[in-house]
């Protein structure tokens, strides 16, 4: 029985960090793009596949440029997102420069596992902010 409440219990707290999680980026449809073609590209070269990456990595720098704190909503700007907007552009700038420069598959997953986290940081800033 103990077991089956747990069960519950992980599963609501699993949707509830779901929903969290597409409220922050569906208030700010830039922060949403960026996620699509980071996921897109980031979990296969996880797993060693560097294609997806190796031919959008432009693009992404691109959806990086777009997140503009001029421009995002009022309620998700803190001095901490706006530090890790810059961080998160400056490192997907870092990746790509790495992709276009032939760098070791290695160096590449590790900056991009730092795009990956700086991206979180972002998510996890807006979704409950420290004033």
């Amino acid at each position: 029985m103990k077991f089956v409440k747990f069960i519950i219990a992980a599963v609501a707290f699993l949707a509830v960090q779901t929903i969290s999680a597409q409220s922050v980026t569906s208030k700010w449809t830039q922060l949403h793009e960026y996620h699509e073609l980071l996921s897109k590209t980031f979990h296969p070269a996880e797993n060693g596949n560097f294609t997806a990456i190796k031919n959008s990595h432009d693009y992404l720098v691109q959806k990086a440029e777009a997140l503009d704190v001029a421009t995002m909503p009022a309620d998700l700007k803190t001095p901490v997102v706006v530090e890790n907007v810059a961080v998160l552009k400056k490192l997907t700038k870092k990746l790509s420069e790495l992709i276009t420069n032939k760098a070791p598959d290695v160096e590449i997953l590790r900056t991009f596992q730092n795009v990956h986290d700086v991206f979180h940081k972002i998510e996890k800033e807006c979704e409950h902010p420290t004033k």
